[in-house]
């Protein structure tokens, strides 16, 4: 890999490309695409936006036009595959661009939330992003088998979920390294989850290279979250970790109907069969969703996650008007 002498200073006005490594608000900080966080001192660059444009993520590889030393401007993005973002009405929150994967964890304690976690599922699911569900602290063996129970949901609906706990060294090595190698994943969940055990666990330095981050892109401000990227090698393969801040709701405006239903697993096989072309699924005649609820082929559970999904879409549009 080519290393980057950090201290050189960039010529002014020129263009390069690079990679958004962290953000906070509209602060973004990068590397040039032959640079790792994890090499000794990277040669960050701080970067703002032309503009009023901040629809920028970590993950995102922008074009860069240079300013004073290590500083630069945002042209544009020059590759985006996916978005994995959350909103409320017209504020959007970007969480990562270009990933392989959503992680989200969750705990035997506290108790995590099933609506947070099916929210963030539909996200994923409409950006088709892979998911991998992560329980976490099932050393906290009291809670463990209400944890297992709730969880026990999800399998059946095709997402992939595992057990860890950040005091078992061996376990992570042999339950989460396979999941995380050799790709980008975007790690989230609630606060309390024991995320950021686990990327100390993970990353052995990475308390400390967030420091760095968090010295760099608030030039001595206090900070206490923000999204950042970190470069590792899990079994000797370059991967990367997107940390995003714990998260306590998880608006969904930007949505529609149709793209919440198409990303809910039960209901994808009877999307289609029902008499009405603009069905909602809740009160309709010959609507094979209802049929499948009444019958026990969708959980109650599930579906009353899904009528409350509806009635904050109806509540979004209310509001526009």
């Amino acid at each position: 890999m080519t290393q980057t002498n950090p201290h050189m200073n960039l010529q002014k006005n020129i263009q390069i490309i690079a990679r958004i490594i962290a953000n906070y608000g509209h602060q973004y900080l990068a590397l040039p695409l032959d640079a790792r966080t994890d090499q000794d001192a990277p040669p960050f660059i701080s970067l703002v936006a032309r503009g009023k444009k901040h629809g920028y993520a970590v993950g995102d590889v922008v074009l860069v036009t240079t300013g004073s030393v290590n500083q630069g401007a945002i042209e544009k993005v020059v590759e985006r595959t996916n978005m994995f973002y959350r909103s409320e009405f017209n504020k959007q929150k970007n969480l990562a661009a270009n990933i392989n994967q959503v992680a989200i964890v969750c705990a035997t304690e506290p108790a995590f939330s099933e609506e947070l976690l099916g929210r963030a599922l539909i996200c994923a699911g409409v950006a088709q992003i892979p998911v991998l569900i992560i329980l976490n602290k099932i050393d906290v063996t009291d809670k463990l088998e209400a944890a297992r129970a709730t969880m026990a949901a999800y399998p059946k609906l095709g997402y992939e979920v595992i057990e860890i706990s950040t005091q078992d060294a061996a376990g992570l090595q042999a339950q989460i390294v396979p999941h995380l190698s050799g790709k980008t994943t975007l790690l989230m969940g609630q606060s309390g989850m024991g995320k950021s055990s686990l990327i100390n666990a993970l990353i052995p330095d990475a308390l400390i290279k967030t420091r760095e981050i968090s010295s760099v892109l608030n030039s001595g401000k206090h900070t206490t979250t923000f999204t950042r990227l970190h470069d590792c090698a899990f079994d000797g393969v370059h991967s990367q970790i997107i940390d995003s801040p714990g998260f306590e709701q998880f608006g969904m405006a930007q949505f529609s109907l149709s793209q919440i239903q198409h990303a809910m697993p039960e209901f994808v096989s009877f999307l289609g069969q029902c008499k009405f072309n603009n069905c909602a699924h809740i009160h309709e005649p010959q609507c094979p969703i209802l049929d499948a609820l009444a019958c026990g082929q969708i959980s109650q559970n599930r579906y009353d996650f899904y009528l409350r999904l509806v009635e904050q879409l109806k509540y979004y549009e209310r509001a526009l008007y």
